[in-house]
């Protein structure tokens, strides 16, 4: 009697709640094809169905499903839904080329471990890895390093923020690609090589990403989180052009999760240094909790090059498993996605194609589809506690665009700001030429037939906040004297403007209202489009 047995994905991290648990590792076709007599599970007794992702020749071809019975599968019904799984080609070898792999970490030296020893199992001929301890309270991960990993390079990095930590990981790398990974997976020994085809798909293959899929599935807390996310569901290759939109992602480049996440993807470094690097106001450890992949990954499609998502380049992650710490990463995840969006609405390449997808993105984002990786509804097993947590994210985006600029204003008070080029005094005029444009709009406004109290409402905000914004949009002002200069200089432009027309006997209110506010509309759209860096 032959038997193939299956390892579980990560190891079990707590107890296991049988409702909700799903057994979760990866089987190779070729195994399956052998005919074993037996399929077995490590830990197989405390689950009642499993999720295998399947791999052929190298490459993914799919998620099957199957009922657990006494810690075993049915070798014959695992063979008929790895038959009905859509055939790949066999994953490709290009030459190796040598890589850096960049683990951020900070004080978390136990999960730390278990990432770096999966690291150290890779079958790759030619890599290096870097660590940088962002930040640290403790000296654990410096003499984890030490004692087990020594062949590992140590960077520590003090600016606090995931966004630092990857470009001191930058800097500090030796390889023309630079693989970055956190510190709560576990790469698959195979992801090297499958990043390194992902380049060869093309000269202009700047980033190549890969599938996250869920390493652990014991609560319903962690089955969540299973169906929230997207990345786990990456299972065709594609690659991805500004100038060749994919039909099937109609709010493509804008379409989050798509591309893969910031666990795993790789970069050509001279590339990413070209671009500024990672903007450090985004991420984890700043205000923002997170946003930096997606700037990244819009910042290589708008600068002409191409991302890869290459399947086999396989990392599988562990959930959080209890409410509080989702919630938590709900919060991160909303308040990365504001930041993220303030960043695309203040970028004059951008804002148009976002403007026209803004609808759909709405619409996604009130009604966010809950299924896992085999489809299967999940919303109705969630408890209404689980289900709040999706609130809680949609609400943190409001936050997003105050986190992004009071963590840009810290951090360039501290002298550690650091980003595009693009983001620097540039940014802030055109958020000032924002500012003057919902003032002028707001006058004109006003001139349609409201009811008074409005209207002067309407009037009030014009005066108070467009032609100061205008001016401030061009002169620089000392930190927090905008508070005070800029509807000082509303107020004074309407007493001028009050007595000029008076002396000159032009009153006519309606008809200067609705010039000065065309004007300054007319002024914030020409500053906002001007791309002069400073």
């Amino acid at each position: 009697m032959t038997a193939l047995t299956l390892p579980l994905a990560m190891p079990l991290r707590g107890d296991v709640d049988r409702r909700d648990a799903i057994w979760v590792g990866l089987v190779e076709a070729d195994d399956v094809a052998a005919s074993p007599d037996a399929v077995v599970l490590e830990s197989g007794g405390s689950f009642d169905r499993a999720r295998l992702l399947v791999r052929d020749r190298g490459s993914v071809r799919g998620y099957v499903t199957l009922p657990v019975a006494e810690g075993t599968l049915d070798p014959h019904a695992l063979q008929e839904a790895i038959a009905a799984l859509p055939s790949v080609p066999a994953a490709s070898r290009p030459e190796p080329t040598p890589i850096t792999v960049v683990v951020c970490t900070r004080d978390r030296a136990d999960m730390l471990r278990e990432s770096l020893e999966a690291i150290r199992a890779l079958e790759y001929p030619s890599y290096e890895v870097v660590v940088v301890d962002n930040a640290p309270a403790t000296g654990e991960t410096r003499d984890l390093l030490a004692s087990q990993f020594p062949d590992f390079r140590y960077v520590r990095e003090d600016a606090a923020g995931l966004s630092h930590a990857r470009n001191a990981g930058l800097r500090a790398a030796q390889s023309a690609i630079v693989a970055f990974t956190d510190d709560d997976v576990s790469v698959d020994t195979q992801w090297l090589w499958a990043i390194a085809a992902g380049f060869s798909r093309g000269p202009d293959v700047a980033c190549v990403t890969g599938v996250v899929p869920t390493g652990e599935l014991r609560n319903e807390v962690q089955a969540y989180f299973d169906a929230r996310v997207s990345w786990s569901k990456l299972t065709a290759a594609r690659v991805f052009r500004l100038d060749d939109p994919p039909s099937d992602l109609p709010m493509f480049p804008f379409c989050v999760g798509e591309f893969g996440t910031g666990a795993n993807f790789a970069v050509r470094r001279a590339h990413m240094l070209e671009l500024g690097g990672f903007d450090t106001a985004l991420g984890a450890g700043t205000r923002t909790q997170g946003g930096e992949d997606l700037d990244m990954f819009l910042r290589v499609l708008y600068d002409g090059q191409a991302i890869a998502v290459e399947p086999a380049a396989l990392v599988w992650h562990r959930h959080r498993d209890d409410l509080a710490a989702l919630t938590a990463q709900a919060v991160g995840y909303g308040r990365g996605f504001g930041a993220w969006a303030t960043t695309v609405a203040l970028d004059p390449r951008m804002l148009g194609a976002a403007v026209a997808r803004s609808p759909r993105a709405l619409a996604r984002l009130l009604h966010k589809p809950m299924s896992t990786v085999d489809d299967s509804p999940a919303s109705s097993t969630l408890s209404v506690a689980a289900k709040k947590v999706g609130r809680v994210e949609l609400r943190s985006i409001v936050g997003g665009p105050a986190a992004y600029f009071a963590e840009r204003r810290t951090q360039r008070d501290a002298g550690t700001l650091a980003g595009p080029a693009s983001r620097g005094p540039a940014m802030e005029r055109r958020c000032w030429s924002g500012l003057a444009a919902v003032g002028g709009f707001s006058g004109l406004l006003a001139l349609l037939p409201l009811p008074t109290g409005l209207s002067l409402l309407f009037v009030a905000v014009f005066i108070l906040l467009g032609p100061g914004a205008l001016v401030r949009a061009w002169v620089v002002l000392p930190p927090h004297f905008a508070p005070i200069v800029v509807p000082a200089i509303g107020v004074s432009t309407m007493l001028l403007l009050t007595t000029a027309v008076v002396y000159a006997q032009l009153w006519n209110p309606v008809a200067w209202l609705f010039i000065l506010a065309g004007a300054t509309c007319l002024g914030a759209a020409v500053t906002f489009g001007i791309r002069r860096t400073a």
